[in-house]
Parts: C-alpha cells; structure tokens; sequence
C-alpha cells in the first residue's frame, strides 16, 4: 500500500469510527469554541448585611480531593472551594490583565524581579481566630516547596530561594532567578495561607477533611469526591458574607449544563467545545476562559527509566506533524473548537505569530523510517493510554488512524481517568491524552513546570538545556514585547523537542445564574464567592 492510500484508508476509518462514537451520545473534545457574544456576569455589587442568606449551588467539572496544601490550583479540579475557604494573598484580574492585592495590602517587586516584597492587611484573621501573620505566609511557601507536600504549586514555590519575615506583616521573597510573573504564585493555590501553629498541632488526615483558613467560608460538611457545603465565615476580614455554598460533582459537561438549566445548580463549570458553545448560544451569562494547550498528547521521553522508542525526538517530531488537528477537530467537534499544535493561543495577549509543527504526513513517515532504521526491531509499535471518557475515547481513535498513516502501529489503552492521571504522574506510559492549564497571567509559570527537570507537570520527563534555557528567558522577559520574542524562541526549541503534541488549545465556561450576583473570576477559571449574594 502507497502513503497515500494508506493515508486515505485511516482517515476514512477514522470518520466512520468517530461517527459510531459520536451516534452512542459521545462528546466533544477538550478544544474551545469562539465565543459567541454571551456576556458576563454583574460584578458591580457586593454582600450586604440585608443581603445575607440564601444557597448557591455550584456543579463541578471535578471535586476538590482535598484540602491539603496546594490542591486548588485549577478551577477544572476545585480550586473555587479551596479558595473559599483560604482565600489568596493576590487575585489576578482578567479584565484588566492585572494582579491586585486581596489577603495582601501590597506586593512590590525590585527592579530586576528577583526580591519582592508583600504587605499583609492589618487585622486578617484565620476560622479559628488567631491573627494571619507574616510568618504564616512564609511557613506557607516552605511547605509547597516540600516534595512531601505534593504540592501543584511545588515549581513555582522552588523559585522561592528565601521567603523572610521582615515584621508580622510583611514579607520579603528573593527568587532564584528573574521573574516578571511571580504573583502567580500567589495568586493560586501558594497564595492560600497555612496556618503555621494549627497546622502543625492537626493530624493531617483531619485537615485534609476540615480545615482552617482566612477565607470567607468553613466547611460544615465534606463527602470526597461527592458534594461540600460551606458555610459563611462570620469574622471574614472582607465583610459580610451572604451565602451558603454548595458544591456538588455531576459527570460530565453535558449533564452540568442540563443541571444549570432545570436549576439545580446556580453555577456550572462547563468544558469542552459542543457545551460552552450550546451555553453561549442561549445567551447563558458566564466568565470563559481560553486555555492554551489544553488538549495534548504528553510523550514518555524517558519519564521512569522509560527508554522506548519516544526517547528518540525524531518519533516525537514525527508523531507531532503526523496530526491533522483541523480534521480531528472537525470529526469530533463540528469545527467548534481551536485546533492548534502551538503552546500558546492565538486569543492570548502573548501571541505573535508562534507556530508549532505543521500537519505533514510525508515528513512524518520519512522521519520514522529513520527511526526504523536505526531500530530494526521496532515496527512502529506504540501504546496510547486514554481515559475511558466519551470524548477521550474519541480524540485516541482519532489520534490512532492519523498516526496509523503515518507508519505507526498504536494500541489504544483504556483506564479509569484517576488510574490515567496517576500513571502520568508516576511515568506508567508511552503516549497520553492530557492537557496542560497554562494562565495567560503568566503562562511562563506552567511551561517552566512541564518542560523543565523536576518540573511538577513534567510528565514526559523531559531534560534538554535549551529548552531549559529558552523556558527561563521567557519567565525573566520584564514585560509584554520582551516576553512575545522570549515565547517565539521557545516555541522554535519545542518544535524540536517536542515533549507533548498541542491537540487545540480550551475553553472552560463558567455559567452563572442571574439570580447570582457578586461572583468574580480569577486564575484557571477558578471563581471567587466571597462577595456573592443572591437577588430573587
């Protein structure tokens, strides 16, 4: 058989597989769709006295599995109830593509961003009354930066070569390099402050369950994986809080959305082209969020011993231009989503022009016969692990018959995503559908931690100097053309280094009822409550 009609054979597979997928009530994939003119939510009035009462339900993508250090990072995973109940030392502003104090007074940098200085609010105390202090912030870094912490925020936190105590409410932090985009930190799930003396007196397992924070909620009752119910916390520092919060996890987008509209839940967290689009449509007010690189296919380049034929960046290159993501993208979504191979999107305020490997079969195979050369006892044999969701089963069968073309022989494995994700993180793969959460507050933040050695999100256990190097000048650049030339060199080494394939880039929307008012978003979707109230 000719590349061409074996090229032809598994793209007509590839429809006709995707079509049986999409007719048994598969749903779409993990890229975005444009925004089609729903607007925002009114963020203008907050919590009253005369307001307080009520409950706002709230449907997850995923539940937060605890509320251990560093676990709300992202909005997908529950980082809106861990910031309820700790609040953030900064908030980032989508608006106005600006970092603001929150828990923080203040946060001033040097003039080459490596010592940064942070100023607490006078009078912010924890659930339990004691004071938050200068000290608490710093035992808080210290602990993200604790590999025993498993902390999502671990990278970013290492950057932290000091964090000093100046006088109880302020902090000085030097880095270890330059870094314009350092508020990030706290901003996420580093800017949730620990209480340094409950902390250490509680057994972790209980803390996990029912812990202390500055936020404006506690927890009343907490089944894992299931439903939270929070309740206001009646010394937050910020004013009065209305509303009792209940989270609650309802698989699937689909199911979410449908929820939102029969009211039972007030706010869903909806991803994934087919529903934020059907949201949008409607004209269902909501806060969206384009992610880049959200959907990609992360590759063992040498992650735990792996010493296959991934190791070698010719198969990387191949597998990456072997994709045609406009063609997935139209099987899967309809052409609702943002095809890309770039790391960062083209909505993003960092874009300028970054491609990333083009969609060239021809390339792909020649670069495999290489590989088969030199391999003479590889006949393109790989495994491919997928998450045994709808729209994950169908992104790996359309991933398989581009692949196949190309002069690969991929084995699609099946799991449970908790199984997937803990294979990811502990290098039990070839191949995996997954996803990266870059903000476009910093994105620097998140390609440092996933394409750098000991990188938090490196999956593919990627470990090439100039790719190191590149991800650095990008966090040092000191602001906005600095940082579109860093982000365009590096984006040329991942071309060749290809640690992950970009699928599209994702969109997250949170859809919010109008009988909810007051709710703000800040990083990676996540929303903040602590001025919410509900008008009937």
């Amino acid at each position: 058989m000719t590349r061409a009609s074996r090229a032809t054979s598994a793209l007509a597979v590839l429809a006709a597989t995707t079509l049986a997928l999409t007719a048994c009530g598969g749903g779409g994939s993990e890229s975005t769709a444009n925004a089609s003119g729903a607007s925002a939510p009114d963020q203008s009035e907050r919590c009253t006295e005369d307001r307080v009462g009520g409950t706002i339900t709230m449907g997850e993508y995923a539940m937060l599995p605890s509320f251990a250090p560093g676990q709300g990072m992202f909005g997908v995973r529950g980082a809106t109830e861990s910031a309820a109940v700790y609040d953030r030392l900064m908030k980032w502003n989508p608006e106005t593509a600006e970092f603001e104090p929150k828990l923080a007074e203040s946060l001033e940098s040097s003039q080459n961003n490596t010592v940064w200085t942070l100023k607490l609010r006078d009078g912010v105390t924890f659930s339990n009354g004691d004071p938050l202090t200068a000290e608490d912030v710093a035992f808080t870094i210290d602990l993200h930066k604790d590999p025993k912490t498993v902390s999502n925020a671990m990278t970013d936190a290492m950057q932290v070569e000091q964090a000093r105590v100046v006088d109880p409410l302020t902090v000085e932090f030097t880095l270890a390099e330059p870094w314009a985009g350092f508020p990030i930190l706290l901003a996420g799930a580093g800017g949730e402050v620990i209480p340094k003396k409950a902390y250490e007196a509680a057994d972790p397992q209980e803390w996990a369950r029912n812990p202390i924070g500055a936020g404006a909620f506690t927890v009343s009752e907490y089944v894992p994986d299931q439903q939270l119910v929070l309740e206001p916390n009646p010394d937050y520092y910020g004013g009065p809080v209305c509303p009792t919060l209940k989270f609650i996890r309802i698989p699937g987008s689909q199911g979410t959305y449908e929820a939102f509209q029969t009211d039972e839940v007030q706010v869903g967290f909806l991803r994934g082209a087919k529903t934020v689009t059907a949201a949008q449509d409607a004209g269902d007010k909501g806060f969206e969020t384009i992610t880049s690189a959200g959907s990609i296919v992360n590759l063992n380049a040498g992650n735990a011993g792996y010493d296959g034929v991934l190791t070698d960046e010719r198969a990387r290159q191949a597998f990456a231009k072997a994709l045609d993501r406009d063609l997935i993208d139209q099987r899967l979504t309809g052409g609702l989503g943002q095809p890309t191979s770039a790391i960062i999107a083209e909505s993003s305020r960092f874009y300028d022009g970054q491609e990333g490997p083009q969609f060239n079969v021809e390339e792909a195979t020649a670069l495999l016969d290489e590989v088969k050369a030199d391999r003479p006892d590889w006949n393109g044999e790989l495994t491919l692990l997928v998450a045994d969701s709808p729209e994950n089963m169908e992104s790996g069968v359309a991933v398989k018959a581009l692949l196949d073309a190309a002069g690969f022989n991929v084995t699609i494995q099946s799991a449970p995503v908790a199984q997937v994700v803990a294979r990811q993180f502990t290098g039990d793969f070839e191949a995996v559908i997954g996803g990266l959460s870059p903000s476009d507050a910093d994105p620097a933040s998140t390609f440092a931690s996933a394409m750098t050695p000991g990188g938090s999100l490196n999956i593919p256990g990627v470990d090439d100097p100039e790719l190191t190097e590149a991800v650095a000048a990008f966090k040092a650049a000191p602001d906005l053309d600095a940082q579109k030339a860093a982000l365009t060199e590096l984006q040329e080494v991942y071309n060749r280094v290809v640690p992950f394939a970009v699928l599209a880039n994702a969109q997250e929307y949170v859809v919010v009822n109008d009988s909810v008012k007051g709710v703000s978003p800040t990083l990676h979707s996540t929303m903040l409550f602590d001025g919410a109230f509900v008008q009937e």
